[in-house]
């Protein structure tokens, strides 16, 4: 059951969409409210109304509830939307400003105009509505010390110390603004630790695209010391992926400077997190900046869009396969070595596995990881749901696309998984 299955992450975007190009506007009365009634003898001041900077865009009956989408102007004449509630998703516009009304060009080629009458403006606020939509008063109020070009909406509404990194390159970390900067400069990140510390702690992020992940980073502990140690794992965040480590040993006594680093294979070339610590002698300061850096590896995801990004990055004791799990289309399961058997028939059939599947902005996530008991009662799916249990309970699990959870049924469900079909593994490596 391999299905296109965009439908839910459709509907989504269009109900997004729809905020997007109607200004943020709410439903609409069957009536004009006197509130929008214009005043015989309206006193505005001289256009351009909207400045360069960002602006809360509601409708008047949101009251004080909180700010969530807004336009950023680049300029007076453009800039573009964000929702800080949808990862900051917005589009493009172009503005002109006269007497009384501004005019709006929607997206890279003006798909959609409107314009926006306005009706007044006090201490930089404006309010208005569009023509498209007049019954809806909107307001304009503009965001206290905002920088437009480094705004994000996301983070706004998120709060400081809970903000979201995301890289051009696919991946994004979660940061506490009071205790890290973050800047990019080519195909280098720098996070950069602000707190208490003995000296400059910081994570450097590379992009290499000429070099492989265990190449950069043995480099790398090579430059360091003879006696780095080298460890292969799991990558954080992409388990499926092999995560290569540098560990050289700390030397006592000396500047406190600590160096090691974590990278993978990534996009034809690789990905390097490369550790700058300095420990002093109060080792519960020392544990807190070690702790705050190790949470920006922890909170590692990945933008994927295709299983076949997973499969061509699994060990090569990993077998996976694809399992009619969710009502749109397929998910993955990808199993170690240890727990894969031969089934009979020419299957490969496996007790657990860990799950991976879309979500409704047709990203792949990891879902989690079903385990069942002995060889007799192996992964099984049938319509929609995937089987997994032992002799005392047969329980079913699916992914809901639209709230990104993997949703377990825990019972007895033995008759239905007499009737369902054992999911054959293939070997990675093997098409």
């Amino acid at each position: 059951m391999q299905k296109s299955g965009k439908i839910t992450s459709l509907l989504a975007a269009l109900a997004v969409s729809a905020l997007f190009l109607t200004g943020c506007q709410a439903s609409l009365p069957l009536q004009l409210p006197e509130t929008l009634a214009l005043p015989e003898e309206l006193t505005l001041p001289e256009a351009p109304y909207f400045k360069k900077g960002v602006y809360a865009c509601y409708p008047v009956e949101a009251g004080s509830k909180p700010r969530t989408f807004f336009y950023i102007f680049n300029e007076d004449n453009y800039g573009h939307t964000e929702d800080g509630e949808y990862e900051g998703m917005g589009i493009p516009f172009e503005v002109s400003q006269e007497e009384g009304k501004v005019s709006f060009s929607y997206g890279g080629e003006g798909e959609v105009e409107d314009v926006f009458r306005v009706m007044s403006v006090k201490d930089g606020t404006i309010r208005g509505y569009f023509t498209e939509s007049p019954y809806v008063l909107l307001v304009y109020e503009p965001v206290k010390d905002a920088d437009p070009d480094t705004f994000s909406a996301e983070n706004y509404v998120r709060g400081p110390e809970d903000c979201i990194y995301r890289d051009p390159n696919g991946w994004s970390c979660r940061y506490d603004s009071t205790r890290f900067q973050i800047s990019q400069d080519g195909p280098n990140v720098f996070i950069v630790y602000t707190g208490e510390s003995a000296g400059t702690n910081m994570i450097t992020v590379t992009y290499d695209p000429e070099k492989t992940g265990e190449k950069a980073v043995r480099e790398l502990g090579e430059s360091w010391s003879e006696d780095t140690e080298y460890i292969e794992g799991p990558f954080p965040g992409a388990e499926y992926a092999t995560g290569y480590w540098a560990v050289p040993p700390f030397v006592e006594g000396g500047s406190g400077l600590y160096m090691s680093a974590l990278g993978r294979d990534y996009m034809d070339g690789s990905l390097v997190f490369e550790f700058t610590e300095h420990k002093g002698n109060d080792e519960e300061m020392n544990m807190e900046v070690s702790d705050y850096l190790a949470g920006i590896i922890d909170s590692l995801t990945w933008n994927v869009y295709s299983f076949d990004t997973i499969i061509q990055s699994l060990p090569e004791d990993s077998y996976y396969a694809f399992a009619d799990m969710d009502p749109d289309r397929d998910a993955l399961l990808v199993a170690k070595e240890d727990t894969v058997f031969d089934y009979g028939g020419g299957v490969t059939a496996s007790t657990e596995a860990d799950v991976y599947g879309y979500d409704w902005k047709d990203c792949i996530l990891g879902y989690g990881r079903v385990e069942g008991g002995g060889t007799a009662t192996p992964l099984a799916a049938k319509d929609g749901e995937l089987y997994f249990g032992g002799h005392k309970s047969m329980n079913k699990v699916h992914i809901d696309e639209a709230s990104s959870e993997m949703i377990v049924d825990e019972g007895a469900y033995f008759d239905e998984y007499e009737d369902a079909e054992v999911v054959a593994f293939t070997k990675a490596g093997e098409s």
